[in-house]
């Protein structure tokens, strides 16, 4: 749970602010940032809306922030995700890598 401090501190919150948030006790925030407490799976996702991540970001599980939600895309970017999602991985650096050339 180190990361849930470190993410919360990101945000610039305090504990009791995202207690606030949560509709818990700064005594929770602070019982899950330091290990005393381990947050229920609804709390888990809750954390992960408010402080913009992933649960598994949260639990040590990826070192991906946070996750893309379908919602999110608009259909053109639904549609180029599929296709390269085919592709093999060869196919995938090299997209990759012209997108990145692009952002320079």
């Amino acid at each position: 749970m180190e990361r849930l401090k470190q993410l919360r501190e990101a945000k610039g919150l305090t504990q009791l602010r995202l207690a606030m948030e949560l509709n818990v006790s700064q005594e929770t925030i602070s019982g899950y940032e330091i290990g005393k407490a381990v947050p229920p799976a609804e709390m888990l996702v809750k954390l992960a809306d408010v402080l913009d991540s992933s649960v598994d970001y949260i639990l040590s599980r990826t070192d991906i922030k946070s996750t893309l939600r379908a919602s999110e895309l608009n259909e053109q970017e639904a549609e180029i995700l599929a296709i390269l999602r085919k592709q093999p991985q060869d196919k995938r650096t090299f997209v990759y890598d012209m997108i990145k050339g692009l952002d320079k």
